[in-house]
């Protein structure tokens, strides 16, 4: 870096960066500009040219606008007529989504950045009712759903602007996955999939694009939302109200491991997922009596005996891990859960709303990469992404509207971007929502984060303990009233580059 200070006009409100020349921060808006390249002029000439150029560039950059920090989104919406359930997720591979819809079905690739669509066909599916995409090895996709009849399909999502169906897996019998979970093995090749009315668990190959164990493991219960955990596969028993385990070690020939019988009186919906701590043994649960249970798949116990009532009306619901923090909707609110000793659990936080709320059935809850907040979508009294701290319940951003019933949720890189799938009458949509969880450093709001807020972080440098200016908001990425090097690592986190 060299180590001149050059007087200039600053980024509006900024405080003069101790530490960071201004002429680095020129420099660095000055190469965001790409100039056509004279043609037809002598070297000399040329030169001049280019000379003239570069000081237009440092005017404009001088005189850049200020921006606060403000939430913003891009949209991704599938050509008409297509359609989701309300119950439709959708995947993430790095800066690729994938989403199937109905009315017209299709498997859509799009740009989670920018919201354009990337196959402008899609992929034309053999079937309808697909709802839930889940990603595999060897860049490959895995459906559950009738293709025509009840199968996984195999996508090729190798060229996101040119989808392929590379197989197609039937299940066969009485059988209904459609809109069930797949998990997928650590390598990748091997999945899994519950079904029902028969309640049986298969286990399926997506090299070989069929069935490991081609009559599967009949189960004791009906079961719904699955979880890999190692070598055993614990299952939710919606008839019983237990938790089933499965002995997947070897997919062609899968068994029952044994069942947990967890405390009190249980009942289980279809949103009620588990989840697993990092040891790779202790479950979570939440039943639609509003208790938490933990549970260990090796031991085939109960963690905690007495379990963790929560929230304070209606059913348990979707929970999300990240650490030792668990989030659990209920009907009617969010509840934030320490689990870092599995045997004693104990609330940290209750979201506050600030009235009375309800989310949608299959709604979401998703933590920033930090673990420090979280994101959920409600559908009354109106439709929209709330943001809590997750060791004060507060809100920590204002409510995001949508247009329709907001269901499926995730928060992604860089940035703690949250997508959100939207469905209803008026609009079928993904929303990309920036700066909405954690600010990712945007500050002249374009919904990217690129050289031009490269030089605004510059000229808003304090260093620690340096204070914020009026207009440098935006930049304060952890919080901690300055703009020092700690911002710095975050923004370069969060680089998209200009789209």
């Amino acid at each position: 870096m060299i180590g001149v200070s050059v007087s200039m006009t600053a980024w509006p409100g900024a405080s003069p960066s101790p530490t960071m020349p201004n002429l680095v921060r020129r420099a660095a808006c000055v190469s965001a500009v790409k100039p056509d390249r004279p043609r037809g002029l002598k070297p000399a000439a040329r030169c001049f040219v280019a000379l003239a150029v570069v000081f237009v560039a440092l005017a404009v950059c001088d005189a850049m606008p200020a921006n606060v920090h403000a939430q913003g989104a891009r949209v991704f919406d599938p050509p008409d007529p297509a359609n989701f359930f309300q119950n439709t997720t959708f995947a993430i591979d790095g800066r690729i989504g994938y989403v199937p819809t109905f009315g017209r079905d299709m498997l859509w690739s799009f740009d989670v950045l920018t919201g354009r669509i990337i196959d402008p066909d899609g992929l034309v599916l053999p079937g309808v009712n697909a709802s839930d995409p889940f990603l595999t090895a060897g860049e490959r996709l895995v459906i559950p759903g009738w293709f025509p009849n009840q199968a996984v399909l195999v996508a090729d999502i190798s060229n996101p602007a040119d989808l392929k169906v590379a197989g197609v897996i039937p299940v066969v019998g009485q059988v209904n996955i459609q809109g069930q979970n797949i998990e997928m093995s650590a390598g990748g090749i091997i999945g899994f999939v519950a079904s029902f009315p028969n309640d049986t668990l298969y286990s399926f190959n997506v090299d070989t694009m069929s069935l490991e164990d081609p009559d599967g493991l009949a189960l004791p219960g009906n079961p719904d939302r699955i979880a890999l955990a190692g070598d055993r596969l614990a299952l939710v028993d919606t008839t019983n109200g237990r938790i089933m385990v499965a002995d997947v070690s070897n997919p062609a020939n899968l068994t029952l491991a044994g069942v947990i019988t967890l405390p009190g009186g249980n009942s289980f919906g279809s949103n009620d997922n588990i989840v697993f701590a990092a040891d790779g043994r202790t479950g979570f649960v939440s039943n639609q009596q509003r208790a938490i249970h933990s549970f260990d798949v090796v031991s085939l116990s109960v963690v905690d005996p007495d379990g963790l009532p929560f929230g304070t009306q209606g059913f348990g619901d979707h929970v999300a891990l990240h650490g030792d923090t668990l989030a659990a909707i209920y009907s009617r609110g969010l509840t934030f859960v320490d689990v870092s000793d599995p045997a004693d659990m104990h609330i940290i936080s209750e979201a506050q709303f600030g009235g009375t709320v309800a989310p949608q059935g299959d709604a979401r809850v998703a933590f920033s990469r930090d673990g420090t907040r979280a994101a959920m979508p409600v559908i009354f009294p109106a439709m929209r992404v709330y943001v809590f701290d997750v060791a004060t319940g507060a809100q920590a951003a204002n409510p995001f509207p949508v247009d329709d019933q907001p269901n499926f949720l995730t928060v992604f890189q860089p940035g703690d971007r949250v997508g959100v799938a939207c469905s209803g009458i008026d609009a079928d949509n993904v929303y990309l929502i920036h700066n909405l969880v954690s600010k990712t450093g945007d500050g002249d709001d374009d919904g990217d984060v690129d050289l031009v807020d490269v030089s605004g972080f510059q000229d808003c440098y304090s260093g620690s303990g340096g204070g914020v200016g009026p207009q440098c908001e935006p930049f304060d990425l952890d919080g901690d009233k300055d703009i020092d090097l700690r911002d710095w690592a975050a923004l370069a986190t969060n680089m998209t580059g200009a789209l």
